[in-house]
């Protein structure tokens, strides 16, 4: 099954197979004798025979997903810049796709230049079924999260557990509005959303007006490259109107979170898939960006050599980090990257494909490749081998893949010696055939 699911998404392999039966089984076949022949120098084959001894849990324990909105605030000088009836400003709307797209254990964070938005833990989803607006629409999730959002402004530093909301509601509630915010009662109204707003420190510029700077020096002779000023107040921009490319929000509220949650990362009770409170051993993080590594999905065990003794745990605590429709800005990523290393954390650099996509469409991919069991091996072996060595590893075994459907070569790969697990001459057990004296089928 890993094969074909590989063959699908692979433009070169599904020249050869397409959608005729033979060549899919033919395909599936290649892949078992292929997994048996790449490897770390034989590691493939240490890990394969230790299977049955070493024990593999294909999910991650914890994971958090982490949107990196940071080209945008969410609060101006007046209160929050968004609104349930614009919700595309501040691009509030992508954030909310990606809420509905995640996992439903994995811990959601919503950054802004200015604030983080944290969805974690089982409340949400009980107060979706409480009251009866359970579909993970763009606009549902944008109801649930505009009320905690104006309460943060105010300065509500908690969220109101389950009980609590449903004691407002019936005093003060209508299902018209099924998180009434009541401000003489504390707290931010809905149950499982916690919003941390960033309090502004002197001297730090957050591009509240336009800089006149930026309009004195607009060229008369070009107005259509002309900065455009902001069309409402509290610096709201109108849709689609362009700010001067120098423009760079303070990094201190987002260093300041992004430490803060890489401490409780491997402790995090409500990203654990069963709401455990056993730390994680070790734990990794993923950002994704064009440079990183060509990551397939194919195994939902690893494919390299598994650790020996005194080398550090397998991660089983995930952090994805992903930009928002304008990306993470560099020096966005440097504090990431610099933040991950103070923590002692691996950040590994990981492409999903050549073009740029809408990050709830990652989130959905990467919660696919999760829900088949292949997501955690591919990031392990990514974490023992290495990008160079991955990188290389898939071109060879793609070079030879190609070369054997092509041809009908011998299962083995160029310039590799065929390795048979009993030591003898006799047949390989693991794929059928009508071959002997040694030849694999």
């Amino acid at each position: 099954q890993a094969a074909l699911a590989w063959a699908a998404s692979t433009q070169t392999l599904s020249a050869f197979a397409g959608r005729d039966r033979a060549a899919r089984r033919a395909l599936a076949a290649v892949w078992v004798a292929m997994v048996d022949e790449v490897g770390a120098g034989g590691g493939c084959h240490a890990a394969a025979d230790s299977a049955a001894e070493v024990p593999w849990k294909s999910s991650w324990d914890r994971q958090e997903i982490w949107i990196m909105n940071t080209e945008y605030c969410l609060y101006g000088p007046d209160g929050p810049r968004v609104r349930k009836e614009a919700n595309h400003i501040c691009r509030l709307d992508e954030c909310a796709k990606c809420v509905a797209s995640a996992p439903g254990s994995a811990t959601v964070r919503l950054f802004w230049a200015d604030a983080v938005v944290s969805v974690e833990g089982p409340d949400l989803g009980e107060w979706q079924r409480w009251c009866g607006r359970r579909a993970p629409s763009e606009q549902q999730i944008v109801n649930f999260l505009m009320p905690n959002i104006l309460a943060a402004y105010r300065g509500e530093r908690r969220t109101r557990t389950v009980q609590e909301a449903k004691r407002v509601w019936h005093s003060h509630g209508s299902w018209d509005e099924p998180a009434p915010d009541v401000p003489e009662v504390s707290g931010q109204p809905v149950p499982g959303v916690f919003v941390w707003r960033n309090d502004r420190e002197p001297g730090e510029e957050w591009w509240d007006s336009w800089p006149a700077a930026a309009v004195d020096g607009a060229s008369s002779s070009s107005p259509s490259s002309a900065p455009t000023a902001p069309a409402a107040t509290g610096g709201d921009q109108a849709w689609g109107e362009p700010w001067p490319s120098d423009r760079t929000f303070p990094l201190r509220p987002t260093s300041e979170h992004v430490s803060h949650f890489l401490e409780g990362l491997l402790g995090n009770r409500w990203s654990h898939a069963d709401f455990s409170e056993t730390p994680s051993q070790a734990g990794v993080g993923v950002l994704l960006d064009y440079g990183g590594c060509n990551l397939r999905f194919l195994a939902r065990r690893p494919l390299g050599a598994a650790p020996g003794l005194g080398a550090p745990p397998d991660p089983e605590a995930c952090v994805t980090i992903m930009g928002g429709p304008k990306g993470i800005s560099r020096p966005f990523q440097e504090l990431l990257r610099e933040a991950f290393r103070d923590a002692k954390v691996p950040l590994l650099e990981v492409c999903l494909g050549p073009h740029e996509e809408m990050a709830h469409c990652c989130v959905a991919f990467m919660k696919l490749q999760d829900d088949a069991g292949l997501h955690r091996a591919a990031m392990v072996d990514l974490a023992r081998l290495g990008k160079e060595a991955v990188d290389a590893q898939w071109a060879e075994a793609e070079e030879w893949l190609r070369h054997r459907l092509a041809t009908g070569a011998p299962s083995a790969l160029p310039h590799s010696r065929s390795r048979s697990r009993s030591g003898g001459g006799g047949a390989s057990p693991r794929v059928g055939g009508q071959g002997g004296g040694g030849e694999k089928k």
